[in-house]
């Protein structure tokens, strides 16, 4: 009974272990391609990514909190912000151009951060704020989206945060679109 319970043990250590020290990037979305030409409104858009660490997108950490590793994503974040972006304002009949917009929307990626740690009741965290600047000639109009999120996962490896992380990254993108369109 020992015999099998060790083994049992060391099993899922190294499952755990292997899947930790395996892919550490996420590989976001493709977001659909938009057709351009004139919908119901136009605006530029311009997304920035001023976070510290522009590489890390979250972290794996062991129970007692330290961090076993630190996971990237496949693309730059404010490119595919400003796709996934682009793509949810066309949805709500707003077209992003280059020439003769009725606006120009600045969003800034302040912050996001994700993380998985331990085994136990909501062991996903994810962290971000996002500034909506419109530009309106003289007129300015600033809007803060912050979006904590909480989740639980049986394992605490990549493979389960990777989708809380896309999850949590759409879901971000279709609230700011949904901001932007409010914008008079």
């Amino acid at each position: 009974m020992k015999k099998i319970f060790s083994l049992f043990f060391a099993t899922v250590v190294a499952v755990i272990f292997s899947a930790c020290a395996a892919k550490t990037t996420i590989d976001l979305p493709a977001q659909n391609s938009v057709k351009s030409g004139i919908l119901g409104r136009n605006i530029s858009l311009s997304v920035s990514d001023l976070r510290d660490d522009k590489i890390t997108i979250g972290v794996l950490k062991n129970s007692d909190g330290d961090i076993t590793s630190r996971v990237s994503t496949s693309s730059a974040l404010e490119v595919w912000m400003k796709n996934a972006l682009t793509a949810e304002l066309a949805k709500r009949d707003i077209a992003v151009v280059d020439e003769t917009p009725d606006f120009s929307v600045n969003v800034n990626i302040d912050k996001f951060q994700s993380e998985i740690f331990g085994i136990g009741t909501k062991n996903m965290h994810a962290n971000s704020q996002i500034t909506i600047i419109a530009n309106f000639g003289d007129r300015s109009v600033k809007k803060t989206l912050n979006e904590p999120v909480i989740s639980f996962a049986p394992l605490p490896t990549l493979k389960s945060l990777e989708p809380f992380v896309i999850e949590t990254l759409s879901e971000l993108a279709s609230r700011c679109a949904a901001e932007i369109a409010s914008i008079n």
